[in-house]
């Protein structure tokens, strides 16, 4: 399926589709062991896995339309990326993967100099704004260790609700995974309950005391 995916752009931001030419970008921040802290292995990954997760990362734009991964630009200075992934309603189970058309499961990285700048909220609040407004998505997750209260923060600051805390068993887990991990999600009434009906994307650059960038990175991958 061919990329269908928008550009879209906030105050400061623009969210850009993700190509093959951002994989030395996204290698800096895979490569960086404090955004990866929270996130897979809790280390940087190596060269094999920072190119297996971009392929992934492209991928995610190749099944469900409108949905995929934006790299940010703040001028033309890299920032990082976000994701709306396609959500598997199979997950677990045999068989060829099945996705919910009406879910995504959300996501972000930021290089650490842009922590803390009110980016990741930003750049988050646009894409939930471009799921239920432009793409009618239902509803929205997002997952992070419970150890990362700056995610939470962020995800809150998003209007998105926590619905669980959880325990999976990793092969390789990364320090703090013990604490579990939690879920949120919004959906598109509770969005438009929050914001109403938009028909431009609203000015979100108002910094987040304690942002940080979301690391949990999609634990399916």
């Amino acid at each position: 399926m061919a990329i269908s995916q928008e550009t879209l752009r906030t105050a400061r931001l623009e969210l850009r589709p993700l190509g093959p030419e951002h994989l030395e970008l996204t290698k800096t921040l895979d490569f960086d062991p404090d955004v990866m802290k929270y996130v897979l292995f809790g280390r940087p990954l190596t060269l094999e896995e920072s190119v297996e997760t971009h392929k992934w990362l492209l991928n995610t734009a190749t099944i469900v339309p409108g949905v995929g991964c934006w790299a940010g630009y703040v001028g033309e200075d890299f920032v990082g990326w976000w994701v709306l992934a396609p959500s598997q309603s199979n997950a677990g189970e045999d068989g060829p993967p099945r996705y919910n058309k009406e879910r995504a499961e959300f996501g972000w990285r930021l290089l650490p100099k842009f922590w803390r700048k009110g980016y990741a909220k930003e750049g988050s609040f646009e894409l939930l704004r471009h799921a239920f407004q432009d793409l009618g998505l239902k509803e929205v997750a997002g997952d992070t260790m419970v150890v990362n209260a700056g995610s939470q923060a962020t995800m809150a600051s998003c209007g998105m609700r926590k619905v669980r805390t959880y325990h999976n068993k990793y092969d390789n887990p990364p320090p703090g995974i013990e604490e579990g991990e939690v879920e949120f999600l919004i959906t598109k009434d509770e969005w438009r309950s929050q914001h109403g009906k938009q028909d431009e994307p609203l000015n979100n650059s108002q910094p987040l005391d304690h942002q940080q960038p979301l690391v949990q990175g999609m634990r399916a991958q």
